[in-house]
């Protein structure tokens, strides 16, 4: 905090109170979410594999996420693969298993299916959302890397998906679609992309650049297409109603996955890809803040009574102190034939500091000690220089009681004359000779 053990203990309830404002403020402030986003322009296949987990015939090859075998010397070469490409973290999609805060994400990639004049295209590409990286056995044709014929359907995949389906399957719309998939390839939303002109594996290659967004809190999904260079287009191309909280994992990946079929092959590449979700701080609990402020409040007020009574008496107790000690003094001032009140400095240095060395004796009323006095006006020495040992009686407060005895006996020595005993010649206050 910066403040010093000085003005903390000066000042403690003023450090209290900010602590625990900054507690208050800390906790609002990680109730906003923020934004986790990554660029990739391009993909290197020496800096950027850490990033991503890949399947057996998945890579990073030619500056794209390959997500099929894109040449012959892949084993078995184009034919019945699937594979999958998840980036290496997962995101936390909502608060709690009781909260309704449902994370939204932007995404946007480019993406590339390729296929040669002669071939047959097949099978799909799809943007995922998955529990893990592995793709499931035999998910190759029309399965598209996302479920076999084992799995297909059951809730427990607990995966959502956007595809780009280029085979017709008996329960498909046509071979150029959209689809939004829920834990299966049978979609429960599809789009065919012929109303808008658009082929997804054309003859000759083309780039098409697609926005996939999701708003947690009214649930929706959109999905737009456009050429690379375009701009996103006004409206959705899909639009679907989908609670992410039903369907996935509350920690779940990102990534692609894709397949081929036989005779149906082709290249299913990823260019470009960014993604931005929510990332929700840890959430406090409600009830131990709860209880955090009421003690925090409490511990205040307790101090800040405290405080004050501590304060009041020791005002009181200084005054009762310094009207004593008044008194002390205006009893001194008044002895007839008081010679002179002395500088601390000078008796500092005549007992050098109140070394213990220069202790004469201890009394009732305090410590005395040896001193030597140089220099002083009311030496009766005629010498430039002179130098006058005296006795140094500091009284002690701690006896401030005793005041009537002590006067008693320092009245008594200030009258008395006499070769033996020492004369009175002054006073400090608070030191007494």
């Amino acid at each position: 905090m910066g403040l010093s053990k000085t003005k903390t203990k000066k000042n403690p309830i003023i450090f209290i109170i900010f602590c625990f404002s900054t507690i208050v403020g800390l906790s609002a402030a990680a109730q906003q979410p923020k934004t986790k986003s990554f660029p990739f322009i391009g993909f290197k296949e020496n800096t950027d594999t850490s990033f991503f987990k890949f399947t057996n015939f998945s890579s990073i090859d030619g500056g794209a996420l390959q997500l099929t075998p894109d040449n012959e010397n892949q084993p078995l070469g184009y034919f019945n693969k699937s594979g999958r490409i998840m980036y290496y973290k997962p995101y936390k999609l909502w608060r709690s298993e009781t909260d309704q805060d449902i994370a939204s994400f932007n995404t946007t990639f480019v993406m590339n299916v390729y296929r040669n004049k002669t071939w047959n295209p097949g099978e799909g590409f799809a943007f995922l959302i998955a529990p893990g990286f592995d793709v499931p056995d035999q998910s190759h044709g029309q399965w598209l890397g996302l479920t076999n014929a084992t799995t297909d359907g059951n809730p427990e995949n607990r995966l959502v998906a956007v595809e780009f389906d280029t085979e017709k399957q008996e329960f498909d719309p046509d071979d150029n679609h959209i689809g939004l998939n829920i834990n299966s390839v049978r979609s429960n939303t599809t789009v065919s992309l012929n109303q808008f002109g658009f082929l997804i594996s054309p003859v000759e290659s083309r780039d098409y650049r697609v926005w996939i967004q999701y708003n947690g809190k009214s649930k929706v999904m959109e999905v737009y297409m456009a050429n690379k260079s375009d701009e996103r287009p006004k409206k959705p191309y899909l639009k679907s109603t989908i609670n992410l909280k039903d369907h996935v994992k509350q920690e779940s990946y990102f990534g692609f996955a894709a397949s081929t079929g036989n005779p149906g092959i082709q290249f299913n590449c990823v260019l470009e890809w960014d993604l931005q979700v929510e990332v929700f701080s840890v959430k406090k609990d409600r009830k131990w803040l709860k209880i955090g402020v009421g003690v925090g409040v409490l511990v205040t007020v307790l101090l800040v009574l405290f405080g004050v009574k501590f304060g009041v008496g020791y005002v009181r107790k200084r005054r009762r102190d310094l009207d004593e000690e008044s008194n002390v003094l205006g009893t001194l001032k008044r002895l007839p034939g008081m010679p002179r009140e002395f500088r601390y400095k000078d008796l500092k240095k005549a007992t050098n500091d109140f070394h213990e060395s220069m202790v004469l004796g201890r009394g009732g009323f305090g410590v005395v000690y040896k001193g030597v006095l140089r220099d002083w006006e009311g030496s009766s020495t005629s010498s430039a220089t002179t130098t006058n040992e005296v006795a140094v009686k500091k009284f002690s407060r701690d006896d401030i009681k005793g005041k009537d005895d002590f006067l008693a006996e320092l009245t008594i020595i200030h009258r008395l004359r006499h070769k033996h005993l020492v004369r009175l010649v002054g006073n400090f206050p608070n030191l007494l000779f």
